[in-house]
Formats: C-alpha cells, structure tokens, sequence
C-alpha cells in the first residue's frame, strides 16, 4: 500500500518526534548525543507534507520543509500526547492563552507573536482529542499493514495509556480502537482500549460484550464468561451476550465453572 493513498486513514496532521544526533562540547570532549526533536507535521495531498522543528512549548524553531508521507512514517514518531494532554509538562493550553511564537527568520527586535500556529489550534477540547487520537490510531494501523508490528503497537499501547482529560463520550472511540485491533489478533491491545472505554462508562451492556468476545478470542473463557454475565446484569434483555453466555456453557462445560443462566 502506498503511504500516499489516504482512502484508508485520516490525512496525517500534528505533531511528531525524531531522535536527532547534536554534538555537544569541543576537541577531546566533542560528544554526539541523541536528542528529541519534535515536529509539527500537516500532509497536504500527492503524498507529501510540511514538517516543522518546534519545541517542547510548541514554538517553531526552524523553517517548513517538504517530505515525503513516506519519510513521514518511516522516520517520525506520532506524539499524541501533545494534543491529548495539550502539552509534555500536563499543562491543559486553553484557547484565550495564546502561545507565543517567535518567526525563525525574524530578528529578537522584530519577532512577531501570534494566538495560534498556523492549522494547529491546540485547545484541549473533546472533539480535538478524540480527532487527534482517531489520527494517531490510522497511522498505526498503516504501520501495520507495512509489517512493522513493533512501531504499531508501541502506538496502540501510548493511545490506551496516555493520561488525558477524556469525556464518557470518548468511550465509543476506545471501544471502536477495540474492536478494530481485535479484528487484527491483537486481543491483549485490543482489550486495553476495552477496558479503557469502560473507565468512561462502566454501565455499557454492548462495551462488557465486546471485552468477553475479546477475551474468549484469546482463550480465557472465565473472563469471557465473567464480562458476559456482566453484560446481562446491565442489561437483561442482551440478546447476543445471553446466546454467547449458553453458547460457551454448552462447549466449554468444563472450562467456565458456575455460569449464570437466569438472567
């Protein structure tokens, strides 16, 4: 697949990490040392796309220069954290707090100042959240389907634990990174987005369905059985989660133990 080819993923737009080697020190204690570097990346079309270096304050320290979207994804880390916790310190960068910026070109006397970078209004809101984490999880998933499992999964794992200021309403993106990884095999991720949708809504017959089908998948059908039964203690009348529950209980006699039939 050609990175270029976005009818699979949202185009890519936000900011990305490369390690950097800088020497530090002089004569015979010159050193090289890798570094963060941290990018604003915007992919405008014909697979290309303008990257930016910019600080960890979110002030561009350079000039834009185009690269490929396979540059991109070869070489650039997603870094969602930016938008999820609206910055590395924590701190949440509200809409009338502006961010000083300061032109690479301009000289210390005449650098002007501006509320926003240019395309990147970092406000902290849910529907910002939840596009950049959308994002961030398609370009995983393009890492996937490249064959490079190890990049992907470091991304799906940073998506379920990164801390954020996420809403109940975000329990419908977690639970759809869920099921998408559990249609890859990837059960144990897939389950982490689960059970992170269900720290937004524990009280979600369909979200305790979808953790048991993820966990019979992988085998443990206790756990399976266990979100099943949860499921129908939300919601008596699940008419999948009860089929699934005497399912198992038919195949599996001797694998689920006690198994609550009269929901």
């Amino acid at each position: 697949m050609s990175a270029a080819d976005t009818s699979d993923r949202t185009p890519i737009k936000g900011v990305f990490s490369t390690m950097e080697l800088k020497r530090t020190g002089q004569g015979a204690t010159a050193r090289k040392t890798r570094v963060k570097q941290y990018w604003l990346v915007n992919e405008t079309r014909d697979g290309q796309a303008e990257v930016q270096p910019i600080n960890e304050s979110l002030i561009p320290i350079g000039k834009k220069r185009t690269v490929s979207v396979d540059d991109v994804l070869e070489r650039f880390q997603p870094e969602p954290e930016f938008y999820i916790q609206s910055g590395l310190g924590g701190d949440k960068v509200a809409m009338d707090d502006p961010i000083p910026l300061r032109d690479p070109i301009a000289t210390p006397d005449d650098a002007p100042t501006s509320t926003s970078i240019e395309g990147f209004d970092i406000s902290g809101s849910a529907e910002e959240i939840e596009q950049s984490a959308r994002a961030t999880f398609g370009i995983a998933l393009t890492y996937l389907k490249r064959g490079n499992l190890q990049r992907a999964q470091d991304v799906f794992d940073q998506l379920a634990e990164v801390e954020g200021d996420f809403k109940p309403e975000h329990k419908h993106m977690f639970n759809d990174f869920g099921v998408s990884l559990r249609k890859q095999n990837l059960f144990d991720t897939a389950i982490k987005h689960y059970l992170r949708a269900m720290d937004l809504a524990a009280g979600d017959d369909n979200l305790m369905h979808n953790i048991a089908r993820a966990y019979y998948e992988k085998k443990d059908i206790k756990k399976a059985v266990h979100f099943l039964e949860k499921s129908l203690t939300i919601n008596p009348d699940h008419d999948m989660s009860r089929r699934f529950l005497r399912w198992i209980k038919r195949k599996h006699p001797d694998a689920t133990g006690p198994v609550r039939l009269d929901f």
